[in-house]
């Protein structure tokens, strides 16, 4: 099994990771569209109530949450021989284990809602989700530090470290965004409010999200989304500097 923690097959898995992500996005959205849904804007998951764009959300999030599970692995194994060989990081290795915690609990999860759409099990997708986006959200805080103090033994992560600390930034900000959004149109009861069920039954036609802070919202978690890939991406420097002495 060792050649599943080599630096070009972690490289493959992150790549096929990021590709997989984005085609899935993009074909899910085209397919929206296409369908003459409403194109400003859906959230993501909005995409898998639609018959045809649904098969391509279920299957592009089931792989890419297995990526993302491996890949917490693969990450972890790599940055825990390199703790091992540099004096004074040995401090590092909980924040390791917890960023990988993390990482391959939201990928499990992201696995569990591409089968769960929200318009026949709307309480548990809720749930499903903010599990995803904490989980993730937190990894990449998480990965941020962790770059942050390797860097401070080792100044070439200096260069994972800067890309990773501004498109984290951007991560939070349009997580607090989103929530922000949502709260202006339901209030304080997500589940309960009777003008967030309004929506869903709009969302069901899919010919016309006209309502603002709604559209925002999804337009926030579009943009978040994408934020994490960006961070995921930091990924492919940090793993040749970890191998580098293969």
């Amino acid at each position: 099994m060792e050649w599943l923690y080599e630096g070009s097959t972690v490289r493959k898995t992150l790549q096929a990771a990021i590709a997989i992500q984005l085609v899935t996005l993009v074909t899910c959205y085209a397919i929206w569209v296409y369908q003459g849904c409403d194109p400003f804007m859906p959230f993501i998951s909005d995409t898998d109530t639609n018959p045809v764009s649904g098969v391509p959300f279920t299957i592009g999030f089931s792989v890419s949450g297995l990526l993302m599970a491996l890949l917490s692995w693969q990450v972890f194994h790599l940055r825990s021989d390199w703790i091992a060989t540099n004096s004074g990081a040995s401090r590092l290795g909980l924040l390791n284990a917890s960023s990988a915690v993390a990482a391959f609990f939201a990928g499990v999860c992201t696995i569990w809602i591409a089968f769960t759409p929200w318009n026949e099990q709307l309480a548990l997708h809720l749930f499903q989700a903010k599990l995803i986006f904490g989980g993730f959200v937190l990894w990449a805080i998480l990965s941020t530090v962790l770059a942050s103090e390797m860097a401070s033994l080792d100044a070439r992560f200096e260069e994972v470290y800067r890309p990773r600390r501004l498109r984290t930034a951007f991560v939070v900000v349009c997580a607090s965004l989103m929530g922000l959004s949502v709260l202006q149109y339901t209030g304080a009861s997500f589940l309960a409010s009777a003008s967030f069920e309004s929506y869903l039954e709009m969302v069901e036609l899919c010919t016309d999200l006209s309502i603002p802070e709604m559209s925002r919202a999804a337009l926030f978690e579009w943009a978040m989304v994408l934020g994490l890939i960006a961070v995921v991406e930091t990924g492919l420097h940090e793993v040749s500097l970890l191998t580098s002495d293969e």
